[in-house]
């Protein structure tokens, strides 16, 4: 038997013996929580899963596709009745952990508006004079500049928006 064919056995085996694997590309009509509607050939179907499970945690990973965008649908019964998204054309939001830790950040934007406070920083003296008993003096800018930031130190490559 070629590898192919042991790899099409094996699945079948993990799908219940003669469960079929069905498959579907649709539209999203529609989006409420954890579920959507999808339209496949002029047939709305209610209650298909956003995610693979319905246990909830704070652990999830949520990608909620724009409504009007194509979605691949795929059974997890081998018929019509439990329909999760396999995959998004275009994506409305996307949750990771429950997003506690709040949305991500526009990495090129940051960069510069730390890069104009280490400007203002560098350029910032206080005009003061000091009259003690061997004189008046002004004070005088830092001798060290602080360095302007590189994105590069601290984005994430793994995970882009």
């Amino acid at each position: 038997m070629d590898e192919y064919r042991q790899l099409q056995e094996h699945l079948r085996a993990l799908a219940g013996g003669g469960k079929s694997i069905a498959i579907y590309q649709g539209i999203v009509k529609s989006v409420d929580g954890n579920l959507c509607e999808v339209t496949v050939g002029g047939i709305t179907i209610p209650g298909v899963r956003l995610k693979a499970s319905e246990i909830k945690d704070d652990g999830l990973m949520l990608v909620t596709p724009k409504v009007g965008s194509a979605v691949t649908i795929g059974s997890l019964s081998g018929d019509l009745r439990e329909l999760v998204v396999l995959q998004v054309d275009h994506i409305e939001t996307i949750v990771i952990n429950g997003g506690k830790l709040g949305g991500l950040i526009n990495i090129g934007q940051l960069t510069q508006k730390i890069n104009e406070l280490v400007e203002a920083f560098n350029n910032h003296t206080h005009q003061v004079t000091v009259s003690h008993p061997g004189g008046t003096f002004t004070t005088v800018k830092p001798t060290d500049s602080a360095k302007s930031f590189n994105k590069g130190d601290y984005e994430d490559e793994k995970i882009k928006h």
